[in-house]
């Protein structure tokens, strides 16, 4: 049963595993709810459940253990839950032993996860494992960096309920520092400042079993993003990188992480780690990983074969239409005319694909884009 499918990249778990024959169900809170969820219509949504309240609620773990139940009572079988949202997945966590008896699921403890969002916490860790990182500077409102550019972010930006263009302040030069800094400070009193790396993002993801052991892995690098200044991803490309996956496994290894994780890099360096669903998941189904299933198998106490190389297609590029159109006249705008016209030439690639739309599955997509369009999207 997947859970806060308000989000866009459920839609691709729930496809990947109605066409692989299981029977998917599908929840969303009610408080939380913006228009009809497009996983609501896909052809694979066997159930769909409209949650009470809000997932932020002390009920909301009860109120997840009581449909999971119907569903045990219906299919006589204990179904697997796959959380997609960070709130979720932070209140089975902490409720993990009560929800056991009723659902399946690969979850870290909450101390895991607090402190996989720590970005401090993490290039501490990195250190001891040579894993390379930006340089971090010691600052204040009034101690500048040695140099610039940097780039000032709170430890834990989605904690804190952030956007992901807000999670994060880049600074050029020096008379820009104080009022920046102040910014971040609101939100984390002692914020990161690092080097501005300046490369292309990349992504390694990882579905890690209950002994921590990666099961599926698939790489992405970004090709263009919106907001262009460094929002999520409007257009990445599946490929592999044996270097980084052993730096992401090595460190979700030392974290003792369960479940799934996507741990980014720039410039070869690792920047944080996203111990949940990711905004370009929907390239998982696309270039074909069984990356879902194995979330499912290993979830339900199934042994898997260690992932050693890439279950997939590489080059296969992945857009959302309405944010890489987006971004296409933006970089137009900066004057950037070559980023642009590559992007408004996307769709005559022979592998690049639209991320929600599937021929056998079309109906989410256009709800979606309705949704969007009438300001009602996720």
């Amino acid at each position: 049963m997947f859970t806060d499918v308000k989000y866009r990249a459920s839609l691709a778990a729930v496809q990947a595993l109605g066409k692989a024959g299981y029977p998917v169900y599908t929840a969303q809170t009610e408080a939380e709810l913006q228009g009809t969820p497009p996983a609501f219509s896909s052809v694979y949504a066997k159930g769909v459940f409209l949650v009470p309240g809000s997932c932020y609620d002390v009920e909301y773990p009860a109120r997840l253990a009581e449909i999971c139940n119907s569903i045990r009572a219906e299919k006589e079988q204990v179904p697997v839950l796959f959380p997609i949202g960070a709130a979720t997945l932070s209140q089975v966590a902490g409720h993990s032993e009560e929800l056991a008896s009723t659902a399946r699921f690969l979850i870290s403890p909450p101390e895991v996860l607090d402190r996989a969002n720590d970005k401090r916490a993490v290039a501490e860790l990195a250190q001891t494992l040579n894993i390379p990182i930006p340089e971090e500077f010691d600052c204040r409102e009034d101690r500048l960096p040695p140099r610039f550019p940097v780039v000032i972010k709170p430890r834990c930006g989605e904690k804190l309920g952030l956007h992901a263009e807000e999670r994060y302040c880049k600074v050029y030069q020096e008379s820009d520092f104080a009022a920046a800094y102040s910014k971040m400070a609101r939100f984390d009193p002692e914020p990161v400042v690092q080097e501005l790396l300046t490369g292309d993002g990349v992504g390694v993801s990882a579905v890690m079993d209950q002994n921590s052991r990666p099961v599926s892995v698939v790489c992405h690098r970004r090709i263009r993003e919106y907001p262009i200044e460094g929002g999520p991803s409007a257009c990445c490309e599946s490929f592999w990188d044996g270097t980084l996956v052993r730096y992401a496994v090595e460190l979700l290894q030392a974290l003792h992480f369960v479940g799934i994780a996507m741990v980014e890099f720039k410039d070869g360096k690792l920047l944080e780690i996203n111990p949940r669903v990711w905004g370009s998941f929907p390239l998982t189904e696309k270039c074909g990983s069984p990356f879902s299933l194995r979330y499912v198998q290993a979830a339900s106490g199934n042994a898997a074969a260690v992932c050693e190389g890439p279950e997939y297609k590489e080059g296969i590029r992945m857009r959302f239409l309405l944010n890489d159109t987006l971004a296409c006249l933006s970089y137009l705008c900066h004057g950037q005319p070559g980023k642009a016209l590559s992007g408004l030439t996307e769709p005559f690639r022979p592998k690049s694909k639209e991320a929600l739309f599937s021929w056998r599955d079309p109906k989410p997509f256009f709800l979606y884009l309705k949704n969007t369009l009438t300001k009602r999207g996720d």
